[in-house]
């Protein structure tokens, strides 16, 4: 991440795409494919090929949301 000056997580599968020990970890079948997950780590979203930017952001903004709900249950 530091070499690539990259501030999130990324993986890579060499040969093949889609064949390799990530990909056939994570069920993935296409490249690019987007994954989003929650606050607690769960994959709540998966695209294969760009999801567009508004789909990218309404999906977001749920997340945020739930992740907010999350935070003020919890501290009651």
């Amino acid at each position: 991440m530091e070499k690539a000056s990259l501030n999130w997580r990324t993986f890579v599968d060499s040969g093949n795409a889609g064949a390799g020990p990530i990909a056939k970890s994570w069920n993935h079948s296409a490249t690019p494919t987007f994954f989003l997950l929650d606050h607690k780590g769960v994959i709540r979203y998966k695209w294969a090929g760009p999801p567009g930017e508004k789909v990218m952001h309404d999906a977001i903004e749920r997340l945020i949301k739930d992740a907010e709900a999350a935070k003020h249950n919890t501290a009651k």
